[in-house]
């Protein structure tokens, strides 16, 4: 009898215990803080308007924006890496944005013209969605714009080869309604941060 006894109080203090204690998982959620957005800014020194062709064949220039906030990067078509992914990354953030990302332009300017000619950056571009603002130009005009954004590339060529790698800088570029750079993301931000950043030009406090 005063066997069953002490079972029944041991058993009753478990009991007691175990409804008292907190959740591990749910205190470690109420304590978590959310991550603070950086701030736009402002950078005088680079960006500013060009005019090069787009995958159909027509012109452009950053001017034509006005009014829409953009992201702008640039790569190649045959980029095995970096590229896809910031293309894929951009998706991403559409999504998280959803409509509020309705006026949000994303341009892909290419730093191989020779062999991204208006044909395959249409098919290229195709892939990632019709959203994408594909440009090329000469040589001389890709310097002068990547130039302009304090940007770099240089093409890998060896004799005898027709493939080729190209280093280029991986920044992403967030441009305001007027033009003008905000912020720089780099290949570590993930699409939320992006998304998180870029709702400050949509929907300014």
């Amino acid at each position: 009898m005063r066997r069953t006894g002490f079972l029944l109080a041991t058993c009753a203090c478990l009991l007691v215990l175990s409804c008292g204690a907190p959740d591990v998982g749910q205190q470690d959620a109420e304590d978590e803080t959310p991550t603070p957005v950086p701030p736009l800014e402002s950078y005088s020194g680079i960006g500013g308007d060009f005019a090069l062709v787009d995958q159909h064949g027509d012109g452009f220039t950053l001017m034509s924006l006005r009014g829409r906030p953009a992201v702008l990067f640039f790569g190649y078509s045959y980029c095995p890496d970096i590229c896809p992914t910031t293309l894929s990354r951009m998706n991403q953030v559409h999504e998280i944005l959803g409509t509020e990302a309705a006026d949000l332009a994303t341009v892909f300017i290419t730093v191989d013209p020779e062999r991204d000619t208006i044909d395959r950056l249409a098919e290229y571009l195709g892939y990632f969605g019709g959203g994408v603002i594909g440009l090329r130009g000469t040589a001389q005009e890709i310097d002068d714009v990547i130039g302009r954004y304090g940007g770099h590339y240089a093409l890998r060529k060896e004799a005898g080869r027709s493939d080729y790698f190209v280093d280029h800088s991986t920044s992403t570029y967030l441009i305001d309604q007027q033009g003008k750079v905000r912020f720089l993301f780099s290949q570590s931000d993930g699409p939320e941060l992006m998304a998180a950043v870029t709702r400050q030009l949509l929907s300014p406090p």
